[in-house]
């Protein structure tokens, strides 16, 4: 018993490598999202469907942005950042450290594992903040992911007998 519960809840999970490091993300749930706001989904408007906006396009919104909607949309992505993000990874050694991400640069503490999200690279930090969002809006992605599982084990929906062979099997 728990290999099914860990197999749906590695199913939740995605290590990318961005800049020397892996990252280890965490699906962030419906309430995280709708914690940080309706902004940061807008701030990933083309996200869903598999569409990048241009980069002009995205220059064109920022400069007609007021300021205060900058930083607010700054803090959005900062907080699904610090949300989504539990663990870094050497990809040389393989180790990885658990990572809890704070939004508060006082109650960072290295040494304990609480990171502040404005002290990981902007660069990182924007991979991280649109791979959250891409499994947290994964239409089906996981799914996938647990039917691989499934299928590892030996238990593939194609190699289960049909009906007919079962009540044949028990004449």
């Amino acid at each position: 018993m728990g290999q099914l519960l860990q197999a749906i809840e590695n199913s939740a999970i995605i290590e990318i490598e961005a800049g020397p490091m892996l990252w280890r993300i965490k699906k962030i749930c419906s309430a995280d999202l709708a914690a940080v706001g309706h902004a940061a989904l807008a701030m990933t408007q083309a996200m869903g469907d598999g569409k990048e906006a241009s980069e002009q396009d995205a220059l064109t919104q920022m400069a007609s942005a007021r300021p205060e909607q900058l930083e607010t949309m700054a803090r959005l992505k900062d907080a699904i950042v610090a949300a989504a993000l539990i663990g870094v990874g050497d990809p040389e050694t393989g180790e990885w450290e658990k990572v809890s991400c704070v939004l508060d640069p006082e109650k960072s503490d290295a040494k304990n594992g609480a990171l502040w999200v404005g002290s990981i690279p902007s660069d990182i930090s924007n991979e991280i903040f649109q791979e959250a969002m891409k499994l947290a809006t994964d239409g089906g992605a996981a799914v996938e992911r647990l039917q691989a599982f499934r299928e590892r084990a030996g238990d593939s929906p194609d190699s289960r007998p049909d009906s007919k062979a079962v009540r044949k099997a028990a004449k």
